[in-house]
């Protein structure tokens, strides 16, 4: 152990110190110690002489009646302290840098489900048909939306024909002019907008957008059925706007439970159908 300046003896010594001294290996300090002086052997070995000269010539403090203390090394720019789980687990597993999307897929108000699947989109982790094919596999490579490309994830959102319908049925205010390149959109969603809500509900479109088109595509893949771009928007439509109706159920307790005003405060479901369903 580090109880020494020097750090551990048996570096010093090699395997054989404990056999030229006669202590082992595993010994405590104070098992090393007898009427207050080191119990080495008396004699010149190289090694005897190194000790005596590592060791001050009496041990500090009593050591007879105190208990051993372990130090853990839990991380490599701090000194050895009390054994922390989290400081070592961080240490064997640091943090990556924060990646610049986190704010569009793990924000507070997202959907679980839907979060999730943008996750698996930003990283392109997909099964879509060009990675399909990529792997070895004997599948068609068109678009099971539109027909007419290739399927990947970048066409999926949103070169088709079919996908860009369902975005842009959503942004036909003025003020919201996305692009329909999926990195582009990433970025634009964490973009400064003048309402915070009105961030939050392009967020919960993005995430539904993806989610509704990825599921649409599977069902046209495993069954005969498909929906319309303009029936896949109501459904979108009408799932966001249950989420917005619990978003400001749960403002206004918030602000009733600490007796605040919010009379003034644009609320989620009108600012949808002031920016996004006019």
């Amino acid at each position: 152990d580090n109880w020494t300046s020097l750090g551990p003896l048996i570096e010093i010594t090699g395997a054989n110190g404990p056999r030229v001294s006669g202590i082992r290996s595993m010994a405590t300090v104070s098992q090393a110690i007898e009427d207050d002086t080191w119990s080495l052997p008396r004699g010149r070995h190289p090694l005897l002489i190194l000790l005596r000269n590592c060791l001050s010539p009496v041990p500090s403090g009593s050591l007879d009646s105190a208990q051993d203390t372990f130090l853990w090394r839990n991380t490599l720019d701090l000194p050895p302290g009390k054994f922390s789980a989290v400081k070592t687990w961080n240490s064997l597993h640091p943090h990556p840098p924060t990646v610049t999307w986190h704010n569009t897929v793990w924000f507070k108000d997202h959907i679980p489900k839907h979060a999730f699947m943008l996750w698996l989109t930003v990283q392109n982790r997909l099964p879509t048909r060009d990675r399909l094919r990529s792997w070895g596999l004997v599948v068609p490579d068109g678009c099971l939306l539109c027909g007419s490309s290739t399927e990947t994830r970048d066409h999926l959102f949103f070169t088709c024909s079919y996908s860009r319908s369902v975005w842009n049925a959503f942004f036909t205010h003025g003020a919201l002019s996305p692009s329909a390149s999926f990195d582009d959109i990433v970025l634009w969603v964490c973009s400064s907008f003048n309402s915070t809500k009105l961030k939050t509900i392009c967020k919960l479109i993005f995430q539904a957008v993806v989610y509704f088109i990825w599921t649409e595509r599977n069902a046209r893949l495993h069954t005969p059925s498909s929906k319309t771009s303009h029936s896949l928007v109501k459904d979108i439509q009408l799932l966001l706007r249950a989420k917005l109706s619990g978003l400001d159920r749960a403002m206004l307790c918030s602000t009733r439970a600490s007796h605040s005003s919010a009379a003034s405060q644009a609320t989620f479901i009108y600012t949808w159908f002031e920016f996004i369903q006019i």
